[in-house]
């Protein structure tokens, strides 16, 4: 049976490297544990589906104030391994950061996703996520 875990040692952050790296290929192995250790001081939080003794998908989120929104989780990454894709993982972790949106009072949950996830964006709709908005940026360099 899959558990739901918060990813808090060394160790249990280090397990959701693989889920990760594929959403985030642009990490860096050797950073990782501290990069992600870095972002929970800011509220990050790194929850992962534990099944068969592997992390499967991932998922990272902050719970933040925003004008426009009002308090809200925010989804950083949803991420499941291809071999594990299409079994409901996301789903269920997207049920679990509602409960958890809920039990912190908050108005909504957002998340971005790339144009071109669209085997993502069809999980979104289908959890009943709207397109609200278009995401922009500028890099700074």
């Amino acid at each position: 049976m899959a558990t739901i875990k918060t990813a808090v040692t060394d160790q249990e952050i280090q397990m959701c490297w693989e889920a990760l790296y594929l959403l985030r290929p642009m990490l860096q192995p050797e950073l990782f544990v501290a990069q992600i250790k870095n972002m929970q001081k800011e509220g990050y939080v790194l929850l992962y589906l534990f099944l068969d003794n592997k992390v499967v998908s991932i998922a990272g989120y902050r719970i933040l104030t925003m004008l426009h929104s009002g308090k809200m989780l925010y989804i950083d990454d949803l991420s499941t391994l291809e071999s594990a894709r299409g079994n409901g993982h996301a789903s269920l972790l997207l049920n679990h950061l509602l409960e958890v949106a809920t039990k912190n009072h908050c108005k909504a949950i957002h998340l971005d996703s790339g144009p071109l996830r669209t085997k993502a964006h069809q999980l979104y709709l289908k959890e009943g996520f709207v397109v609200s908005a278009a995401h922009f940026s500028k890099a700074i360099v």
